[in-house]
């Protein structure tokens, strides 16, 4: 599931009280019990396409949903080779598009820098096209561990997650003049970034916000999961800045768009045990896999008029009003520039990829 339990807090009681940053972000979360999704009426065929996470919860869902609309080759990314695997063959079972689609299993594991850099070479080397990305891998955790020197969330939500990115977007970008079509980066955010706590991010101008959040005797790993989606909220709007210049609108490009694939059952939740007043609320808000992944199938399906915009139950959304402030964008450009430097020791050429 998406999100902890302060934030689901909020979900449930949000029309009794203010969170401090605006009701109307409270109530684009009241919106969820109400809400719908659906799916792309397209036709994949000639296309691949690679999910992140995909051996469980959105990611495999999505990949089903990918293969019924004829996707040719879909690139699994997994951390557990044999758990992708049977991902696979559980797809191809439920769909029988086994004539018509490939399904490659391919190791990523975010928890190292090596292993994301390695992921992103072989789709750039092995891949003859890249239509569609979609960054979905995460985790939530409850107890503080370390991976690559930061607090694991930072490591795997954020900082691997705009490697990666970045890293693949030269294929996507190649891909859409190359072939002549638009192709999809689709990052994978959170209704929930309205509810971090936005003041963990202003650390001291002496201070590295990575490194400070990595501090074991001052991390607040009750809310963590949700300031690292604030975080990847804040890399996204700067990625699409940052991008290389793309042709016009009238050309094909590649298009970067980040989604919301609301409150979700699914395994992200798999290292914390699920208060009564959650599991109650989910039954009452929450949405299943399945239809959660719909809103990812959307994303890297979606027109033009989804660059560099927010898609929350499958349509573009504004984001949360910190995310709208002058103080918000402070702070992302902040992080933008300090990601980047560590980016840039681990992989270089990777960096070079944008201004």
């Amino acid at each position: 599931m998406q999100a902890c339990s302060q934030e689901r807090l909020y979900l449930v009681f949000m029309a009794t009280g203010d969170d401090g940053k605006g009701r109307q972000d409270v109530s684009a979360g009241h919106r969820q019990a109400l809400g719908s999704t659906y799916l792309p009426t397209v036709d994949l065929l000639g296309k691949t396409i690679v999910i992140t996470g995909a051996n469980t919860g959105l990611g495999l869902d999505a990949a089903k949903h990918l293969a019924r609309l004829k996707t040719s080759h879909l690139v699994l990314g997994c951390r557990n080779v044999a758990k992708g695997e049977a991902a696979r063959d559980a797809i191809l079972s439920e769909t029988g598009c086994a004539d018509q689609t490939t399904i490659d299993v391919w190791e990523i594991d975010l928890d190292r820098f090596d292993s994301v850099i390695a992921f992103a070479k072989r789709v750039r080397s092995q891949l003859s096209r890249l239509d569609g990305f979609v960054c979905n891998a995460g985790i939530e955790l409850t107890t503080f561990e370390l991976s690559e020197g930061l607090e694991r969330t930072l490591t795997v939500n954020v900082v691997s997650t705009l490697l990666l990115a970045i890293a693949v977007l030269p294929k996507l970008q190649e891909t859409a003049v190359t072939h002549g079509v638009d192709t999809r980066l689709s990052i994978v955010g959170s209704l929930i970034h309205v509810f971090a706590p936005d003041k963990q991010l202003d650390v001291g101008p002496d201070q590295e916000i990575l490194a400070a959040l990595s501090d074991p005797q001052t991390a607040d790993m009750a809310q963590r999961y949700t300031l690292s989606k604030l975080m990847v909220h804040q890399l996204f709007v700067e990625l699409v800045r940052h991008a290389p210049t793309q042709p016009s609108e009238e050309q094909h490009r590649a298009i970067i768009n980040l989604v919301n694939p609301g409150w979700c059952g699914t395994e992200l939740s798999r290292n914390k045990d699920a208060a009564f007043f959650e599991r109650a609320a989910y039954q009452v808000m929450g949405w299943t896999a399945e239809k959660g992944s719909r809103t990812l199938v959307h994303a890297v399906t979606a027109g033009a008029e989804t660059h560099g915009l927010y898609l929350s139950q499958c349509q573009v959304t504004p984001q949360g009003s910190y995310m709208r402030s002058e103080e918000g964008e402070r702070i992302g450009k902040r992080l933008w520039e300090e990601t980047m430097q560590r980016i840039s020791q681990v992989d270089p050429e990777t960096a070079k990829c944008v201004s």
